[in-house]
């Protein structure tokens, strides 16, 4: 089966990471509303900056660290919102990532879905574009399940080369390129420009396991081995 193991516990993780952040900006918001407001309230109520007296300049500083809290409350609160939306977006994500190890049973049953939707499409009068979308969405989900099934099937074996190897790592599913020293810049800026990140936890540059990330990593390190020709 592929995807990861630890997709739906890396998903929890995440939110529950965004959840964490949101609640510290917002307590930092009020923080800062706090201070405004003790400042303010040793301002007496409609008390205008007395220009020649020796409050003067205290009072402008007592005036500018108010306005500097409020601000800085509001940038807490949009850090807030920010965090709560990404919560809500992973909540809401109906999309099927390649991660999930039941991704196929899940694509299938969307297939299912948009079957019955076309079922009821033809049934009914239609606008004439509305089965030309709903076909071409069958074609999308069939091709990411045969894909997903061919993948399943697939016993990819490492790829040597001259410094490293290319390995798929099935827990993670991904594919990873091991260098056994650090690639110059110009191999990295090459790895980068086809979809290759670094992991620092795995110690590998590394992509999504599929069809293009076996092909790009396979015309990397053609360019690799044909580097000094």
């Amino acid at each position: 089966m592929s995807g990861r193991a630890d997709y739906e516990e890396r998903k929890q993780m995440k939110k529950d990471r965004y959840e964490e952040l949101a609640d510290k900006a917002r307590h930092k918001s009020q923080e800062y509303i706090n201070t405004h407001d003790k400042i303010s309230s040793q301002i007496p109520l409609g008390q205008p900056i007395l220009v020649d007296h020796y409050s003067a300049s205290s009072t402008r500083n007592a005036y500018k660290r108010m306005n500097t809290a409020m601000d800085k409350s509001i940038e807490a609160d949009k850090k807030a919102d920010y965090y709560d939306n990404k919560v809500a977006s992973i909540d809401n994500n109906s999309a099927i990532s390649s991660d999930d190890p039941q991704a196929i049973q899940k694509l299938e049953q969307k297939l299912e879905q948009l079957e019955k939707q076309k079922i009821a499409i033809k049934a009914r009068e239609h606008q004439w574009y509305e089965l030309p979308y709903i076909n071409k969405d069958i074609k999308r989900i069939k091709d990411r399940i045969q894909e997903l099934k061919e993948l399943d099937e697939l016993n990819f074996e490492d790829i040597i080369f001259n410094g490293g190897k290319v390995v798929h790592n099935k827990e993670i599913n991904r594919i990873q390129i091991l260098f056994d020293d650090i690639p110059d810049e110009t191999i990295r800026t090459l790895l980068k420009s086809h979809g290759f990140k670094w992991s620092r936890y795995e110690q590998a540059w590394q992509r999504l396991f599929n069809k293009n990330g076996i092909n790009a990593a396979k015309y990397v390190i053609e360019k690799i081995e044909n580097k000094g020709d």
